[in-house]
């Protein structure tokens, strides 16, 4: 071979070179991962124009969003998705005040998201609106000029208001330990029903009431209607004018007893109410209310 083939032969097999470099370099994946340890975190401060300044607290009590209990399956999705976000791809290298909106992370729609460790700064997040495809978010991370795109519907998850993350659970009870019910109505009248002990043989215990002979399947399935209860909104705490009562039900349970008071069904179909368990007033549905004041005579055999 002559010395002009073996140049032109090693220039060949540089450049094929170059060009296998070039293919693996435009296909190398571009997709990471921001890992969180979620135990760590013990604060999530959420500010956005729209749904203002929300905490996240984690105390010895659990999950709280600002004084109030917080929906604990709420909360764990927020910290699942700050657990692992997947950056998908880097869209822009920076954006100024005037391009930001095409991202939605301008001021008037960007959530900022800051997770803490006591008072470590775990992680910043400036998250914007959806992609045009869905199921992904532009973002920008820890305070970098870059915007990412990222996967999932991270908008829609930290723009939650202080009353998407509350917890709305009054009480709840496992049915086979409530041993007693007794409902008071406005006019004074009441009644009580009570649980006998299950028999030897394992049948399912028996209800009672010293009013009148009671059908226990009845009861038994109005206790199991009554063994839980949520609000179905929150009322203004500074609204604290007498409740117009039909009646307060009181149920008792093996380890403890709540009580609950309803007042008159209102225009919107749901009954106002406070408890034992909550400091705060609440409404309740026109299917919860209806059970929670049903009449005696529903029970009767």
């Amino acid at each position: 071979m002559g010395k002009r083939k073996i140049i032109l032969f090693c220039i060949a097999v540089f450049l094929l070179a170059v060009y296998v470099v070039q293919i693996v370099t435009s296909n190398k994946n571009t997709i990471k991962l921001l890992t969180l340890n979620s135990d760590d975190v013990g604060t999530i401060n959420l500010s956005s124009k729209e749904s203002g300044e929300i905490t996240l607290t984690n105390g010895t009590d659990g999950w709280k969003v600002g004084k109030y209990k917080a929906n604990e399956s709420k909360v764990n999705q927020v910290l699942e998705q700050l657990k692992s976000i997947k950056i998908l791809d880097t869209v822009s290298s920076s954006v100024n005040d005037a391009t930001a909106s095409l991202y939605g992370l301008d001021s008037e729609n960007v959530i900022s998201v800051k997770v803490w460790s006591g008072e470590t700064l775990l992680r910043t997040i400036e998250v914007g609106k959806a992609s045009v495809t869905g199921g992904q978010t532009y973002i920008r991370v820890d305070g970098e000029k870059a915007v990412c795109l990222a996967s999932g519907s991270l908008a829609s998850l930290f723009s939650s208001t202080v009353e998407q993350f509350r917890d709305n659970s009054i009480y709840s009870f496992a049915t086979t330990d409530i041993e007693k019910v007794s409902i008071t109505y406005a006019d004074g009248s009441s009644f009580s029903v009570s649980r006998l002990p299950a028999t030897q043989d394992g049948e399912a215990s028996e209800w009672k009431s010293d009013m009148a002979e009671v059908d226990s399947t009845k009861v038994a399935s109005w206790v199991s209607a009554i063994a839980n209860l949520s609000a179905s909104e929150w009322t203004d705490e500074s609204d604290k004018s007498p409740l117009s009562e039909k009646a307060t039900i009181e149920i008792k349970g093996k380890d403890k007893t709540v009580s609950v008071t309803l007042s008159e069904k209102g225009e919107d179909n749901k009954y106002l109410a406070q408890s034992s368990e909550s400091p705060y007033r609440f409404k309740v549905t026109s299917y919860s209310g209806d059970n929670l004041t049903k009449p005696f005579t529903e029970l009767l055999k």
